[in-house]
């Protein structure tokens, strides 16, 4: 395991690796920044999120819009959206919105999405780390009984599991596997704050059929506080109403599981 407390440790490790480039993956518009905001602040040079889902529309299910407060998930989305750029301009890190609604990712625009990384880029990916969601995020409840569990529960560690946490991360694996650049898995919060590293990497093995290695960077817990209070729609709904509870979610180490 690695373990890295710091900026320069951050960027030390990089060199190592040869890494210029990091980018990382993120299923929804808040990902990226609930669980690696500090890795991202240590090399924010060289990094730039890329948002798979952040597009909705007034004929979306629209459930989880109105326990955020907005009429339908398109209104939804937009404000999530600026609030992505406020976290992102305040990070100082590249980032770039793919667009997607749900049902959108599939192999062929995930395989774009891919190449468009490569443009203006004379070495490809061979000089960058992609880093993609663990899928701690799990997969859609298949039963009545799940649904209502979480309904009456209301766990602020996440809202319902769902799928497309899974389903980013199997395009962009099938889409980069053979070379192109390397590859990492990191734990999403607040979803992994519940689950061990083994389990994950248990799961990762699996479902992928990839052994990793763990690094675990010991971030700055009050900066990424701040910064992931800017996403106010999300705030209470996925961490609770507690700050002192937030606080503890986000203080769990930040966790890549290295392929």
């Amino acid at each position: 395991m690695t373990r890295l407390t710091s900026a320069t440790e951050v960027q030390s490790w990089l060199e190592q690796l040869g890494v210029e480039r990091v980018i990382v993956i993120s299923p929804h518009l808040d990902d990226a920044v609930f669980s690696v905001a500090g890795i991202l602040s240590a090399c924010r040079e060289r990094a730039e999120v890329i948002t798979v889902f952040t597009e909705g529309s007034a004929g979306q299910n629209d459930t989880w819009a109105r326990m955020t407060g907005f009429a339908d998930s398109a209104a939804e989305h937009l404000a999530r959206r600026q609030e992505d750029a406020q976290a992102m301009n305040r990070l100082g890190c590249g980032f770039h919105h793919l667009g997607f609604r749900t049902g959108d990712a599939n192999e062929r625009s995930v395989a774009e999405a891919v190449d468009a990384m490569t443009q203006n880029r004379p070495d490809g990916l061979s000089r960058t780390l992609v880093l993609l969601p663990a899928g701690a995020g799990g997969p859609t409840p298949s039963t009545p009984l799940s649904r209502l569990a979480w309904r009456l529960l209301r766990r602020p560690w996440g809202c319902m599991p769902h799928g497309e946490h899974e389903l980013t991360r199997d395009h962009f694996w099938h889409a980069l596997a053979g070379g192109r650049g390397r590859l990492g898995f990191y734990a999403e919060l607040p979803y992994a704050w519940s689950q061990t590293t083994s389990a994950l990497q248990t799961r990762l093995q699996g479902s992928m059929g990839c052994k990793t290695n763990l690094v675990e960077h010991r971030h700055d817990t009050s900066e990424k506080v701040h910064l992931v209070e800017l996403y106010q729609s999300q705030l209470v709904p996925i961490f609770g109403p507690n700050p002192v509870y937030r606080r503890r979610v986000l203080d769990r180490a930040e966790c890549l599981l290295m392929a």
